[in-house]
């Protein structure tokens, strides 16, 4: 009887299971809630690179716009401006 009884409260104390303990459901979910995670900061990263290089690109094509309507206008040419020939008597 004391056998069996030993018996029982050993494999009682095997057997018990933290009340505590996640199991794969929850394991699982917290494995996707972290990937969300990770992945929403590296995208937020990601926008914030592509935003700094569409500036950059808009700033260079604005000032390249500037530059060719200036040369359309004439302005900041290095060399004189042409010359009117003079009225003949």
């Amino acid at each position: 009887m004391a056998k069996t009884l030993l018996l029982t409260l050993l494999l009682a104390g095997a057997c018990h299971r933290d009340r505590d303990a996640k199991g794969p459901m929850e394991r699982a979910g917290k494995g996707v809630d972290t990937a969300a995670e990770k992945t929403g900061t590296a995208l937020e990263g990601a926008a914030e690179k592509t935003g700094d290089a569409l500036n950059r690109a808009g700033r260079a094509t604005g000032r390249a716009f500037e530059r060719a309507g200036n040369k359309l206008q004439g302005k900041g040419q290095t060399s004189s401006p042409p010359t009117t020939p003079s009225p003949k008597d």
